[in-house]
């Protein structure tokens, strides 16, 4: 009957908006842990697919795209706060090398691949990026490094729409290779890492975790060694 086929309608429609409430309300339990001055640091990982790329230049150039001057180094993580967009951020650099690149990857929230522009991806990084993949992975972005160097420019496109096809073969998702050569991609990258909610890791989410920001040794020499502080963020 009409009044049937009407209160069917109005059920769907008010189904669909409860269901739209609980995706906002678990999207916003999701990205609470990241709020405030005090809030947890959004883990960054920086992947290398080249032994050419510069792992310091390329947090350099995020920082640097919204006015953040740290001083860099690849052997520690670094953690800013991103006043633009009020989120804090800890980079922590993966070197060319599966194992530690994969252990990077276990505690990143996001992950950005860093490819390089002059020489293609060898079959070493390739197997690098299966098992990243294969592993588990939260969000990926993916930059190029080294673009303003091609010449003649009308390569560029060409060499981007490269590097989106072959990223497509392990991330179907992708869409864009953003230069890390433009403050504004930079800056694009930045704001996703800040505003996008990470989508998480099923076996990692499932338990309690923590990423070790800062170790404390006691002072005295040759005491026992039972307290020792350990600092860092619970997760899951």
């Amino acid at each position: 009957t009409p009044h049937q086929q009407l209160m069917s309608k109005l059920d769907r429609k008010n189904q669909a908006r409860q269901k739209q409430q609980v995706k906002r309300q678990e999207k916003s339990q999701a990205a609470s842990i990241f709020a405030g001055q005090n809030g947890a640091p959004r883990q960054v990982a920086i992947v290398p697919l080249a032994n050419s790329i510069d792992v310091a230049a390329v947090i350099r150039a995020l920082n640097e795209s919204v006015d953040i001057s740290e001083d860099v180094s690849i052997d520690r993580q670094l953690r800013i706060r991103v006043d633009r967009f009020k989120q804090n951020i800890m980079y922590i650099p993966a070197k060319y090398d599966l194992i530690h690149a994969l252990d990077v990857c276990r505690v990143a929230d996001f992950v950005i691949v860093v490819l390089p522009t002059d020489i293609e991806v060898t079959e070493e990084g390739e197997t690098l990026l299966r098992s990243i993949e294969s592993q588990g992975i939260s969000n990926v972005l993916v930059v190029a490094q080294g673009l303003d160097k091609v010449n003649p420019q009308k390569k560029r496109p060409q060499i981007v729409s490269s590097l989106v096809s072959f990223m497509n073969h392990f991330f179907p998702t992708i869409e864009k290779v953003l230069s890390l050569d433009s403050r504004q991609e930079c800056s694009n990258v930045v704001r996703s890492l800040c505003t996008a909610t990470p989508k998480g890791i099923r076996w990692r989410d499932d338990r309690s975790w923590m990423t070790i920001q800062d170790v404390k040794w006691p002072d005295v020499p040759g005491s026992l060694i039972d307290d020792v502080v350990v600092t860092g963020v619970v997760r899951g």
